[in-house]
């Protein structure tokens, strides 16, 4: 009889582990993300009062002075927008706590940044229970008891705020425009990350299963970007369907019959994004300046391959791009040289960029450049070891209030095949369109 209820236990245990990875297994397939591991406080940094938050048998821990537990992880890289969260939380009785969101890093002091969703289901020096829009919508009935682990779930859409208590609804609120709140001017809607508080000596409050789930914005325009060619020869065909099949970008194609004739008149510029894969040399003055226009506007580039080698006599277009390949010797610059059908690896030397986060290195069939010349502050992304290539081959930068990427790979069919260059590419106009966080 024993020996059958250890083997009942043992496979209830089984049972239970395997049903809590699925649960984790379909909650990833769902869309969310743990910001809470169950082992330590990575992801986590305390502002003052460190000691109040500490790990305990998979919950974090709250009791002590005051302090705030704020989220600095990966996921999102800790900003979120819209988003639903979801927090198992237990307090003991008489004991306050609260969970912030939209609100940032503050060493000291009740976070000024955000909006706070209270935790207090009997403290006596507040009224306001567990699930309130701190101060903007207060909640008088207690929806949880003390010595029970409950649900908060909170969803911001917009302007729209939901907040349930175990999947009931207890507030439900739409920020005016232009809200002002004298009291406390940062309560509004942005953008920011999560913080748990650490009230006071006297409460003790335990959270689990801390998670979130980025939600899109109302449905996004597509990025709309203008391919510019001219100078150089190319075969369409292969190359354009690199910017097909996307829900979310379309493209024009401009080749320039008279070098640089799209930044002649840019009165009525509807792109987000500027391709170059133009090789042509004219800019006149004013097609300078409006260029530069549109960068300051926030007008994204995407440089590739040869468009190293455009706008020779144009000193800025090199600042603008991070690059030249000298068609020419200088006084102080050998002239660039190039060779076809290189089989190279390109590395993925930055991984925790937009671009490439998650990307593999990957084989290329393509044609190098190399001797051309690099602006110091470029953020390397791509790199290659082989001797017939400069090391760097991809990169990004600012310039304005522009995100600009160049990317020296590109120049046949082989390459604009491959998976690996064709994600490069989308990432990369979704980045300079600063859709890609």
């Amino acid at each position: 009889m024993a020996r059958k209820l250890v083997w009942v236990l043992a496979l209830g245990c089984i049972l239970s582990s395997a049903c809590q990875s699925v649960e984790k297994l379909s909650s990833k397939a769902a869309g969310w993300h743990n910001l809470f591991d169950g082992k330590t406080l990575d992801g986590w940094k305390a502002s003052e009062n460190k000691d109040t938050f500490s790990v305990r048998d998979g919950m974090i821990a709250v009791k002590g002075s005051r302090s705030h537990l704020f989220y600095v992880g990966p996921v999102e890289n800790a900003n979120f927008k819209n988003f639903e969260f979801k927090a198992d939380v237990m307090t003991e009785p008489g004991s306050n706590s609260g969970i912030y969101f939209h609100t940032e890093y503050q060493q000291t002091g009740w976070p000024s940044k955000g909006y706070e969703v209270q935790v207090n289901n009997s403290f006596k020096g507040d009224w306001k229970r567990t699930g309130s829009l701190y101060d903007v919508v207060n909640v008088k009935e207690v929806p949880a008891k003390d010595n029970q682990w409950f649900t908060e779930h909170i969803i911001v859409r917009g302007k729209h705020i939901t907040i349930k208590v175990n999947d009931k609804t207890v507030v439900d609120y739409t920020e005016p425009d232009n809200v002002v709140r004298e009291d406390w001017p940062g309560r509004k809607l942005s953008s920011g990350t999560f913080a748990l508080q650490g009230h006071d000596p006297n409460s003790v409050v335990y959270f689990k299963n801390i998670m979130v789930k980025p939600l899109p914005s109302e449905p996004a325009k597509k990025i709309k970007a203008v391919v510019v060619t001219g100078g150089h020869d190319f075969e369409e065909k292969p190359f354009f369907s690199l910017f097909e099949g996307y829900v979310d970008i379309e493209y024009v194609r401009a080749e320039q019959k008279d070098h640089s004739e799209i930044f002649e008149d840019i009165s009525g510029w509807d792109y987000d994004v500027i391709v170059l894969f133009n090789m042509t040399q004219n800019i006149s003055p004013k097609r300078q300046e409006n260029f530069v226009k549109l960068l300051n506007r926030g007008v994204g580039v995407l440089a590739l391959h040869h468009s190293m080698g455009s706008f020779q006599q144009w000193d800025e277009y090199r600042k603008i791009i991070g690059t030249k390949y000298y068609l020419q010797q200088t006084s102080q610059n050998p002239a660039s040289t190039y060779k076809h059908d290189v089989d190279l690896t390109v590395h993925i030397q930055d991984t925790k960029h937009p671009i490439t986060r998650g990307l593999n290195d990957f084989a290329a069939h393509d044609e190098t450049y190399k001797s051309c010349g690099f602006q110091n502050d470029n953020r390397v992304l791509l790199t290659t070891d082989d001797p017939t290539s400069d090391k760097t081959v991809g990169w990004v930068r600012r310039y304005g209030k522009a995100n600009v990427c160049c990317i020296q790979v590109g120049h046949g069919p082989s390459v604009y095949s491959d998976p690996n260059y064709r994600q490069l590419i989308a990432r990369s106009i979704r980045w300079c369109a600063s859709r890609g966080n």
